[in-house]
């Protein structure tokens, strides 16, 4: 019998274990002062722009600016350059006041500040979600090519809407045409969702937080596998309920 175990009861620290037959297989651990910022969308600002390193230090909402490169910024930036050349040089590609939207790619450590990118992907349980990068694909680690084959085709008949890319997780093996396409449709709302909060708010504002540690256990770990979903605290297995709803109904 396999079984997640999910300790939500005290607020110090989460705890999320999967018991394989009486055997502990794998522990996750979060403590709440050690809130992680890897994954999160913002609206923000450009703050200075540094030409000898080719990057600008971007206002996001934090104590510290964020650093972003020239190679993190995508040609939409870019796309009122007519000199082929001024692509290469972060004065013209940017500006100081400019907002942007960037994703934190490299959490802060120590004095170093935390690595953006405007190449913003958002997660769902069998798709990885990338707006404004037109293509898809299926991951590395699906090393089996009739598998990546039955997965392409679902993806290409699904035909997600233009500029909009797609990469098939690990997850997706096995996964029927509309559980695929249940994923895409929740990761469209999401980033709909998130397009409104552009349009509205000022910045520098949080546009999207990676999910906690039970829903990220949820998403990237639960499988029909699992025979038992134990939780110790009711809100947390209500939001759980929710979430497992809207990605995963079947289960």
């Amino acid at each position: 019998m396999k079984r997640m175990l999910i300790n939500a009861a005290e607020q110090e620290e989460c705890r999320v274990a999967v018991v394989d037959n009486g055997l502990l297989s794998e522990l996750y651990v979060a403590r709440q002062s050690d809130e992680k910022y890897l994954g999160n969308i913002y609206k923000g600002r450009v703050i200075n722009i540094e030409p000898a390193i080719q990057a600008a230090f971007i206002d996001f909402g934090r104590e510290r600016n964020g650093f972003l490169h020239l190679s993190d910024c995508m040609p939409a930036y870019s796309k009122h350059l007519s000199n082929p050349h001024d692509r290469k040089n972060i004065t013209k590609v940017l500006r100081r006041g400019q907002e942007v939207i960037v994703q934190i790619t490299k959490d802060q450590i120590g004095t170093k500040v935390p690595t953006l990118t405007t190449y913003v992907s958002i997660p769902g349980r069998y798709v990885v979600l990338m707006p404004a990068v037109n293509k898809c694909g299926v991951s590395k680690k699906i090393d089996d090519e009739p598998e990546r084959r039955r997965i392409r085709k679902i993806l290409r008949d699904i035909d997600p809407p233009g500029g909009m890319g797609y990469i098939a997780r690990t997850a997706a093996v096995g996964r029927s045409k509309n559980d695929i396409a249940r994923d895409i449709d929740y990761l469209l709302k999401l980033w709909r969702a998130i397009l409104e909060r552009v349009k509205k708010e000022r910045s520098p504002v949080t546009l999207y937080k990676e999910g906690d540690l039970v829903i990220r256990t949820l998403r990237d770990v639960l499988t029909d596998e699992h025979d038992e979903l134990v939780i110790d605290q009711y809100d947390v297995y209500q939001k759980s309920q929710d979430f497992v709803r809207m990605v995963a109904p079947s289960f």
